[in-house]
């Protein structure tokens, strides 16, 4: 009968395949077999679901966390001297490439690892990448700060893809950790949203001045060169200047005569708002034209006269229609009521 058991050493680490268990351990732990174009598959998924930044932030946290769980499992087994003259037998013999440790030092809390044929470059090599990865080299500042017992990150000082015959990543003493990283992306997307959100904001806000433009200070043709003008809410400097210049515009082309001022509107009619009026009636006189304001209440109308601004050879009413008939009567028309027919 076959044995169900099969177990092969390579140098000292051991594979073992328990058929009958469905098992296959690699130095006493269970363990994956894996085609690199699987997990390729695995790293285009993530970055296309995730983004390449955010990928990038994902490979770094699991290749240091990763770097951290090898290292604790083997400190159980071998002194940090002994680790670190197998380490380039158990990551060969696993299949992760040539590793050769060419630079340690426990004072100087500094490493160099030179990496040949990784299986993180032979995966980008063959998506033609042109940057490096990130995974491999968060990996050993992962074990190398579970070694140390102080926080470590790498620096990529040499890689294959730029033509070198090998990575070199050198690992150091580092305040970054992925958590670090994982809030600065956090902080950079939250940003990113924000800035997209108040561009959004601008761009509404002002669609929407646009419209309370146009919808604040209609110019409306009533009849053969007589426009109106209602005039509703508060005005300020900006909005008296706007009503100027579009009066005129309106005023000019369509040709007219007279120009009706409504102010039944108007909520806080003060000294700037009189003055703004004054201006554009002179705008308008200058043109040619002649203003009439109506919508005069008798409280606007103490305003006025308390404003102290001189308002003489201006034509007011009371209300729009006696506004419309004067302007119709200067221009030669008379309203006539039509007689009921039999």
């Amino acid at each position: 009968m076959q044995n169900p058991i099969i177990s092969v050493k390579v140098n000292q680490n051991e594979f073992i395949w328990d058929k009958d268990n469905d098992i296959f351990t690699f130095d006493g732990a269970p363990a994956l077999l894996f085609w690199d174009s699987a997990i390729e598959l695995f790293m285009k998924t993530i970055e296309e679901i995730s983004g390449s930044d955010v990928s990038s932030t994902v490979f770094e946290s699991t290749g240091f966390r990763m770097g951290q769980l090898v290292s604790s499992y083997y400190t159980d087994k071998y002194d940090i001297v002994d680790i670190l003259n197998h380490y380039s037998d158990i990551y060969r013999n696993a299949g992760w490439g040539k590793v050769k440790i060419d630079y340690y030092s426990f004072e100087e809390k500094k490493v160099v690892i030179h990496l040949k044929n990784s299986w993180e470059h032979r995966i980008f090599h063959s998506m033609d990448k042109t940057q490096a990865g990130v995974l491999l080299p968060s990996h050993w500042a992962g074990v190398f700060t579970e070694l140390f017992e102080e926080n470590m990150w790498y620096k990529i000082t040499r890689s294959q893809l730029d033509g070198h015959d090998y990575d070199e990543i050198e690992v150091f003493a580092s305040s970054t950790t992925p958590t670090t990283n994982i809030h600065k992306l956090a902080r950079q997307k939250e940003q990113h949203y924000i800035n997209e959100l108040e561009h959004k904001v601008e761009q509404r806000t002002a669609e929407l001045t646009e419209l309370v433009k146009d919808l604040s200070t209609p110019v409306i043709p009533v009849l053969k060169d007589i426009l109106v003008i209602p005039l509703i809410g508060t005005f300020t400097d900006e909005r008296i200047e706007e009503l100027t210049l579009k009066a005129m515009y309106e005023f000019s082309k369509q040709k007219a005569a007279y120009l009706l001022i409504d102010l039944t509107g108007i909520k806080d009619f003060d000294e700037m708002t009189i003055h703004g009026l004054q201006r554009l009636i002179r705008a308008i006189r200058l043109l040619g034209g002649n203003c009439i304001l109506v919508g005069i209440s008798p409280s606007l109308s103490m305003k006025i006269t308390n404003s102290g601004v001189e308002m003489k050879d201006i034509t007011f009413f009371s209300t729009l229609q006696h506004g419309v008939e004067y302007a119709l009567g200067e221009n030669g028309f008379d309203i006539v009521e039509r007689k009921n027919r039999k």
